[in-house]
């Protein structure tokens, strides 16, 4: 069997009129074609996960990074239309009944230093126990230096309206968010979520899913 091995790089050189380049990107680890346009396309979306349960920052009770929310930002950037999509559960005791808030970020740390671009603050919980699923999905309406972000964000949980949120009702509870203009060419950048289910929460994460496409 025959390999064909190849170096990472940075984003290659437009190439002339009616040819199309291909290489390996030095960031992602992905594979890249840059057009006669100086268009770049990923092929193949970028993935993350996490490995292993998680109790954050105090049980998140305290703004806590989900390990396995963030995807590195190839050299090709964000563009119009580029989306990221976010899956994550909670196991809530009995304790806490403040505002949950998950916050999309977007920076160079991939840590809650990173800065707040879409945040969604869900009415209290109250004391009781549940279990439920968050999802994100959010895209940039505009990229480069000054790009913005639309985002959605969804908690389905055991209970109509009580335990994680009393954010609607019959155990579904929906939040929108848009994000000021930034600057999305910072080299290294990362996006990923953090999670603070305030004063007293206690929960615990199992899963985590991220997936960022077309870029």
């Amino acid at each position: 069997m025959a390999d064909i091995l190849l170096d990472t790089q940075s984003p290659a050189v437009t190439p002339a009129a009616g040819q199309s380049v291909l290489y390996c990107d030095s960031v992602a680890k992905k594979w890249q074609s840059k057009n006669d346009a100086g268009t770049v396309d990923t092929l193949g979306d970028l993935e993350n996960f996490s490995t292993a349960n998680q109790t954050g920052v105090s049980n998140f009770s305290s703004d806590s990074y989900l390990t396995g929310s963030n995807l590195s930002i190839p050299p090709s950037l964000i563009r119009a239309g580029t989306m990221y999509y976010l899956c994550f559960d909670m196991v809530k005791t009995g304790a806490g009944t403040a505002t949950p808030i998950i916050t999309v970020r977007f920076g160079t740390a991939g840590t809650t230093g990173d800065t707040a671009r879409l945040t969604f603050t869900f009415a209290v919980g109250t004391a009781v126990i549940d279990t439920g699923i968050f999802e994100i999905w959010a895209h940039f309406r505009v990229g480069g230096a000054s790009a913005t972000m639309a985002g959605i964000c969804r908690c389905t949980h055991h209970l109509a309206a009580t335990g994680l949120t009393t954010t609607g009702a019959s155990g579904t509870g929906i939040i929108l968010a848009t994000a000021a203009a930034f600057d999305a060419t910072v080299a290294s950048s990362i996006i990923g979520t953090s999670f603070n289910g305030g004063s007293l929460f206690s929960g615990t994460n199992t899963v985590v899913q991220s997936k960022l496409f077309n870029i």
